[in-house]
């Protein structure tokens, strides 16, 4: 038996020109720890709901590993998130979530992400996002993503808007400040996607769609 039978998003890969995603795994966690040694927002802008990326390098890097633990040990067909990790030309630069409830039922993602600093401002956030949108429209029949961002956080917004996304309301929120501050929710339908230049591919597709239920084992 090997990994990928025991934990079946193992399996997963997905590729779009130069950007590659794949699943974390314990592997990943030093060089993600390095690239985020610092934080991984500029200007102090708010942008996650917990606060990961503040303080010394190894309580960021023990933040980085004990959340991806913890998605796994609490992964379920009905409730779950896989998280990739982002290389660009080979290099570790971010990383991609995707999350769901209820899933066969809604066919509704909710994408989350964070990009090193140094890696910000050249289109790898919104490539990173188009690429696992497009991959769970077309393999796991995605049919809408939502994802939210606080007042602030206008690299986030962008991302959406150039994939199509549009406004879906808003709602006061405990930003990892400890402030109550306004989140913005952004909604795509899968039908409203465009044809990117970059092709995309996806390994161990069919072994995810048994593992969430999409299909039969």
């Amino acid at each position: 038996m090997d990994l990928h039978e025991i934990w079946p998003p193992f399996a997963l890969t997905i590729r779009s020109g130069d950007i590659e995603l794949s699943p974390i795994r314990e592997s990943d966690y030093p060089e993600l720890a390095e690239i985020a040694r610092g934080g991984v927002r500029r200007d102090g802008v708010q942008a996650f709901l917990v606060d990961w990326d503040t303080g010394n390098d190894v309580s960021i890097a023990r933040s980085i590993a004990q959340y991806q633990w913890s998605t796994r040990a609490k992964f379920t067909p009905e409730d779950w998130t896989v998280e990739f990790a982002v290389r660009a030309s080979g290099r570790v630069v971010g990383v991609q979530g995707v999350s769901a409830k209820d899933y066969l039922k809604t066919r509704t993602v909710t994408t989350g992400s964070w990009l090193a600093r140094q890696e910000q401002g050249h289109g790898i956030g919104t490539r990173m996002r188009a690429a696992v949108v497009r991959a769970f429209a077309e393999e796991f029949s995605a049919a809408r993503f939502e994802t939210a961002y606080f007042d602030g956080n206008e690299a986030s917004r962008r991302v959406s808007e150039k994939l199509g996304y549009a406004p879906n309301g808003g709602h006061r929120a405990v930003a990892q400040d400890g402030r109550a501050r306004t989140e913005h929710g952004m909604v795509l339908d899968a039908a409203a996607l465009t044809e990117d230049e970059d092709k995309i591919s996806v390994e161990g597709a069919e072994v995810f769609r048994r593992f969430i239920g999409l299909t039969e084992s």
